[in-house]
């Protein structure tokens, strides 16, 4: 090691003496790199041509950057100022882009190679962020990716697409062309356009003049045009067919727009019967040149034939009556024999089937649309079709199958039937019917949008408005996806209602929770967005969640005096408001910036941390035992004090650190009764013993006090209780099948003093009790699986009282209790049973999965039937000591060799006549058979 000299450290002295001489404020801001993510694109595609490598740069910056586009956010949603191109790579694709990019300049551009493709390409952003609640000052770069598809035509390449308004010239692409509608009448205008470089390399679309006859062409003016293009269409049915070209003044005037038609006839508006066949329709156009003769015949050269292949689809488009100035209602309806109908005011009922029906938009220019517009449209029993969109008013379906609902206008109210996917640009969703089968919903960007879930089954829901979801009959469970959303309201009154999950989708939101303890959550997102998770509004909430993951922006509130709610799992959360007469319990440790509130809150010794402030809230714990010097929560320094929170039991003392106090308990008293539980599920002829004890425990009752039980509500034929001192039993006799409102009732441990008046400064002890008709119970295990033969698997079952745990066929596991763990009872299954036998393993009754037995896991070196004259050694590897074993005795004798890692050496002897036989068998599996030689 190098040695500091005298002159050295004099010189870092003085450097010291120097930096120590600048203000105490002095600080180096740090620069940190963090990943964060793109919505909201300027644009997603880019159009350029390639002109013979005569080929300028495209400004990629201006293309994908303005004032405010692209979105860079880091995953808090903390926003990214000044986002600039920093790299681009190669994701798919040809490869027909190179990239100059300058991040320092704010510049980036694209330059083609000479190819024609689609390219798929990621861009890297980066942007700049300070994090306002950084005391540091830490400066952070936030980089994130988003792909932009790059499509190249060569220069004269033709380009089919729909008809635009105006003509792309900036890089912008056409629409693909859509298929056909198979309605008769119905027409469709396809754009065919000649591919030319613009400005830095972008591509423009230049309109072709269109002919129909292949040589012979002449212009009336005698103009002359490089722009002369030869189509023919091609179909397998002659209802789809060509109609006149809009302009064809034969003077040169370009005209590159395709008026197709299915049918025959005079357009006149409103519906015709279906008349064109489904199936695929070809283009094809082909340059035409000019003859010497001044006249225009098909070009012969092999590369200048473009083709479209499209389809006409099983779609109805649907126009507006001409003529009529008020809404029109249609019904899809069964018609005769196994047809299903689209009927309606001006129309011949038309056979929809299995088809698409499209309703006019209010920007449709299909010359025969009027001012009529679309009302409202009813889907009845016993139809089918696979797609409804457009725009319309309300879209009623009480029955029948609608593949899927794609409406740019009109609201959607599902009462019965089975519906795929339903989407909305502007309007609501309601599902209110029992028996109602719907995909996900999806409200695009309607901020005004309300889904409505009463009944049924649903998939996920996502909008940028309300859901609200309640399940009010008791006889119809409610089943909901992921709601994605920033309000909503979930209700759970009467009957089952489970929600895979729950993310919120923008800042200032709020969900709120009421209802009894019928729901369940799979999990909870906040995303980090500021929003509030209220429970109890109305109505109160009683019941238990999950912790909302990256809540550290979200407030948890508790409302309703009756509100009882449980949060599982670890909350970090800016805000815990428990309202007045309310109780919220933690199971898991809280870190939480403010807590208030005149309410209750409890949760385990030393699993809080406040890092703001506290006010009022009685802080009870969740521990059995409390000690004086125990740990209750920790604080920002100065943050809380000993007298903020009300305690329960116990009081405080603080130990101040230099950033951390701790507080811990100083002393515990009596503070009430408690009950060994909250609540209970007891099924039909079973019963559960419960005792009540002075809180905290180690505490006494007050001389002469005495605790009285009691059942509040349910059905007396269903409860019985019996009590001695501070036990009661309860029994259930019988469930009622009718009403669940009789099947739940409140145990209540009461004080009373010597004069056996209540005692009102302690509140009463309460447990929930459910009678169910068979044991409720839960398994760690819920999907098919296999053992290896000779091997084992232990299933845990989560019960309040013993389960029955077996297995169907006899002679293919065996099934043992391993251990008991309070309410969870483990269970072991032994593979015994051949290879491939199977059996379902039951609980209580109720089959969980199917269980089968699989060749264990070993090699052997040997596998073919062979011949032993004397002895034969044989290696076995496997990870596990395996068995060896044989077949038929008196023929081989089998001993163990040695072992070495994974390998066993099992050598067998002969001992029986020549000619003998046996199998030989490693972990119950035959792998040769041994003849004595």
């Amino acid at each position: 090691m190098k040695k500091i000299t005298g002159k050295v450290v004099s010189l870092v002295l003085a450097l010291a003496l120097v930096v120590t001489s600048f203000s105490a404020n002095f600080a180096f801001a740090s620069t940190k790199t963090i990943s964060g993510t793109i919505s909201d694109t300027l644009n997603d595609d880019l159009y350029l041509v390639n002109k013979d490598g005569d080929n300028a740069e495209f400004n990629l910056a201006n293309w994908l950057i303005d004032s405010t586009h692209p979105t860079l956010e880091t995953k808090e949603h903390g926003a990214a100022s000044d986002p600039t191109i920093s790299a681009i790579s190669h994701v798919s694709g040809d490869k027909l882009v190179s990239a100059d990019i300058d991040e320092d300049a704010g510049t980036a551009s694209l330059k083609l190679k000479n190819k024609s493709g689609t390219e798929v390409i990621s861009v890297l952003y980066s942007g700049s962020y300070t994090d306002p609640d950084d005391d540091d000052d830490t400066e952070y770069t936030v980089k994130g990716r988003a792909n932009l598809t790059i499509h190249v035509y060569d220069e004269g390449d033709i380009v089919f697409g729909e008809v635009p308004a105006t003509l792309p010239t900036d890089g912008s692409g056409l629409d693909d062309f859509e298929t056909f509608a198979m309605n008769k009448n119905a027409t469709k205008q396809i754009g065919i356009y000649k591919a030319v470089q613009g400005a830095n390399s972008a591509a423009t679309f230049e309109e072709v003049q269109l002919v129909t006859a292949k040589e012979g062409v002449t212009f009336n003016t005698g103009a002359t045009t490089d722009n002369v293009y030869y189509y023919e269409m091609t179909s397998g049915d002659s209802d789809v067919h060509v109609g006149t070209l809009q302009s064809t003044t034969a003077d040169g005037t370009a005209d590159s727009v395709l008026t197709a038609q299915v049918g025959r006839g005079t357009l006149a508006g409103g519906l015709y019967p279906d008349d064109a066949k489904t199936g695929t329709v070809t283009i094809n156009v082909k340059k035409m040149v000019l003859d010497d003769d001044g006249t225009y015949k098909a070009s012969k050269e092999s590369d200048d034939k473009y083709t479209l292949k499209t389809k006409v689809d099983k779609k109805v488009a649907v126009g507006a009556i001409a003529g009529y100035d008020k809404a029109v209602n249609y019904s899809i309806k069964k018609g005769s024999g196994s047809t299903t109908v689209l009927s309606g005011t001006g129309l011949t009922d038309t056979n929809v089937k299995d088809c698409e029906v499209v309703f006019p938009s209010s920007s449709d220019t299909d010359y025969y649309k009027t001012n009529a517009y679309t009302g409202d449209v009813s889907v009845g029993e016993k139809t089918s079709v696979t797609k409804i969109s457009g725009e319309l008013g309300t879209l009623k379906i009480s029955d029948g199958k609608v593949g899927t609902v794609a409406v740019d206008v009109g609201n959607v109210d599902v009462t019965g039937g089975k519906v795929g996917d339903i989407t909305t640009k502007d309007g609501n969703v309601d599902i209110n019917g029992d028996d109602a089968v719907v995909g996900n919903i999806n409200t695009k960007d309607d901020t005004a949008a309300v889904v409505t879930v009463d009944a049924g089954t649903v998939g996920d829901i996502k909008t940028k408005g309300h859901v609200d979801v309640t399940s009010n009959d008791e006889d119809v469970d409610v089943a909901v996806g992921t709601i994605t959303a920033p309000y909503a309201t979930i209700t759970s009154d009467d009957a089952k209602l489970a929600i895979k999950g729950l993310v919120i989708s923008d800042d200032n939101g709020k969900t709120t929770i009421v209802g009894q303890s019928k729901l369940t959550i799979g999990s909870i997102d906040a995303d980090y967005y500021d929003t509030e998770f209220a429970f109890g509004d109305s109505d109160e909430f009683v019941g238990t969640v999950p912790a909302p993951k990256n809540a550290k922006n979200a407030t948890i509130s508790t409302d309703n005096e009756d509100t009882v709610l449980t949060v599982t799992g670890a909350l970090t959360a800016d805000t815990i408001d428990v309202g007045s007469d309310t109780n919220v319990t933690f199971t898991d440790a809280v870190t939480v910036k403010n807590v208030d509130g005149d309410g209750t809150m409890k949760i385990a010794a030393g699993k809080l941390y406040v890092s703001d402030s506290a006010s009022s809230v009685t802080l009870k714990l969740s521990d059995t035992t409390l000690a004086p010097g125990t740990t209750v929560f920790k604080a920002d320094k100065d943050a809380v004090d000993v007298d903020d929170f009300d305690t329960f039991g116990y009081t405080l003392d603080v130990s101040s650190g230099t950033d951390v106090d701790t507080f811990k308990i100083k002393t515990i008293s009596f503070a009430g009764i408690a009950i060994n539980k909250t609540s209970s599920s007891i099924a039909k002829g079973y019963s559960e013993t419960f005792t009540a004890s002075a809180y905290p425990f180690g505490t006494s009752l007050p001389t002469g006090a005495t605790i009285k039980w009691e059942l509040d509500g349910g059905s007396s034929d269903v409860f019985t209780l019996t009590t001695s001192g501070n036990t009661a039993k309860v029994d259930v006799v019988s469930v009622d099948k009718d009403f669940a409102s009789e099947n739940k009732t409140t145990l209540t441990a009461t004080l009373y003093d010597a004069d056996g008046d209540e005692m009102d400064d302690y509140d009463a002890a309460t447990c929930d009790v459910t009678a169910l008709a068979v044991p409720d119970a839960t398994s760690d295990t819920t999907k098919d699986f296999s053992v290896a033969k000779g091997s084992s698997y232990q299933f845990k079952i989560t019960s309040a009282t013993a389960p029955t745990f077996t297995v169907g066929t006899p002679g293919v596991f065996t099934v043992a209790l391993a251990s008991k763990n309070g309410n969870d009872y483990f269970y072991k299954i032994t593979a015994t049973g051949n290879v491939g036998a199977a059996t379902g393993v039951y609980l209580n009754g109720t089959k969980l999965l199917v269980a089968t037995v699989k060749a264990p896991a070993f090699t052997t070196d040997t596998t073919k039937d062979m011949t032993v004259k004397g002895s034969y050694t044989l290696k076995v590897t496997a990870t596990a000591t395996p068995t060896f074993a044989l077949g038929t005795a008196g023929v081989f004798k089998a001993e163990f060799v040695s072992k070495t890692g994974n390998d066993y050496l099992y050598k067998i002897t002969s001992v029986g006549a020549a000619g003998a036989k046996t199998g030989v068998y490693v972990n119950g599996v035959k792998t040769f058979v041994a003849t004595v030689g």
